[in-house]
């Protein structure tokens, strides 16, 4: 993609419509009912559209009993905003994705997201909330989603997750796979689990030093793929763990 076709879309991604040397191309939101004015990010080069609002009572009626429930200790809903996030797709496509996170965090996930949307180098299939998939983390990995708030707990059992305070991230579950003891989940992430299939060539995967981890860096984040025993290259998480 030329610096001239990405300022194009840029710029479009402003006005909710998008015009390449080709043609015309009309964003696609994940929910079309829903669009939210823009607030701007990023490098001056790079104006990533995208939005923080506190979250829409259609959202949080349905989260109620799937990835927020009363009797878990979940923040409340002040405590959590949702965000509609700039990204390109495995066809390098621009989007716009949602997400929610905690509210004390949404600046900073705002703008990873818009760093990597600006540098042109890094893909993501979708973002959907985890609503979507009923809050099954298993479903959500399968279908290759990006996602970030679902109060549920660790598959120890044992404790909550990262992500049900909101201040977690997984990214392309499938090019980024969790892999411990022999075991990589989803499964369609296998030819992607070990440090020598992940290769430079390969979309969406993310790798020590480029574009993903250099940006959750800036804000502190930690990434799985970092982990010493196992491995969660999609995982990213303010607290490490």
């Amino acid at each position: 993609m030329s610096s001239v076709d990405f300022k194009a879309i840029t710029l479009a991604l402003l006005s909710a419509s998008l015009m390449f040397s080709i043609g015309f191309a009309r964003i696609t939101y994940a929910d079309e009912s829903r669009k939210l004015e823009p607030m701007v990010s990023g490098p001056k080069t790079c104006r990533a559209h995208g939005a923080i609002s506190p979250i829409p009572d259609e959202i949080w009626n349905r989260m109620q009993g799937v990835s927020w429930h009363a009797d878990m200790g979940c923040p409340a809903r002040d405590q959590l905003r949702y965000l509609r996030i700039a990204y390109l797709d495995f066809k390098q496509q621009p989007k716009m994705g949602e997400m929610i996170v905690a509210r004390s965090v949404a600046g900073d996930v705002r703008a990873v997201f818009s760093d990597i949307f600006c540098s042109r180098n890094f893909m993501i299939e979708k973002m959907k909330l985890i609503d979507h998939f009923d809050g099954s983390d298993s479903r959500s990995m399968n279908d290759n989603n990006t996602s970030g708030f679902n109060c549920r707990l660790t598959a120890s059992g044992n404790r909550l997750s990262e992500h049900s305070f909101g201040k977690a991230i997984d990214i392309n579950p499938v090019q980024n796979p969790y892999v411990s003891r022999g075991t990589t989940l989803p499964v369609a992430g296998q030819p992607y689990d070990t440090l020598k299939k992940r290769t430079n060539a390969q979309q969406g995967v993310i790798r020590d030093g480029d574009v993903v981890t250099r940006a959750f860096a800036r804000i502190n984040w930690k990434w799985g793929g970092d982990w010493q025993y196992s491995k969660d290259y999609q995982h990213f998480s303010s607290s490490g763990r």
